[in-house]
């Protein structure tokens, strides 16, 4: 039997600390939310977790935490295109914060999720699922206040890189 799920507000200080955080990763990354479309910046939140997962430099102090500044990135972006909206995720004494959409029957746990793509060198998912969302919109995928993770359920048919090498798109010949 799985775990009931609540929800609660993060309080104002976490909320000022995502805003922040967001603000700082943009700068760092050289985007301007009133310039740059939610859509061309999750592109670059994913890129910038691709070059994390082979090692390459970002241009994020040493002191920063990439899975925070990219993980509050995009899910600003889900927020300001899709209505999205910052919740603590509680399962039974854990808590992790998520986006969820409007109806709860999805959330994404952009933190967790970056962290994850770079510790383990995943194939990183980022802007497909935000496509896969765009197309979809406001209809519900999922029973309503089900809060299904995403993230668990979006693959490429085709990876557009492998992780044993270089190789997505655009990368310089070898």
């Amino acid at each position: 039997m799985s775990e009931a799920i609540r929800e609660s507000a993060p309080d104002s200080e976490r909320q000022g600390l995502i805003e922040a955080v967001t603000e700082d990763a943009a700068r760092y990354l050289g985007l301007d939310p009133f310039q740059n479309t939610p859509k061309g910046i999750v592109g670059v939140v994913n890129d910038t977790v691709m070059k994390l997962v082979f090692g390459e430099r970002v241009p994020f102090p040493a002191a920063e935490e990439p899975e925070l500044l990219l993980g509050c990135l995009w899910g600003a972006q889900m927020l300001r295109e899709l209505q999205w909206t910052w919740v603590n995720i509680h399962r039974g004494e854990s808590i992790d914060v998520a986006v969820a959409s409007p109806s709860r029957d999805m959330v994404i746990y952009p933190f967790t999720f970056v962290a994850s793509c770079i510790a383990k060198r995943r194939i990183c998912t980022v802007l497909l699922s935000f496509n896969m969302l765009l197309e979809r919109r406001s209809a519900p995928v999922f029973p309503e206040g089900t809060y299904e993770d995403v993230m668990a359920h979006v693959r490429h048919i085709v990876p557009p890189y492998t992780l044993e090498e270089k190789s997505w798109p655009g990368s310089p010949p070898k």
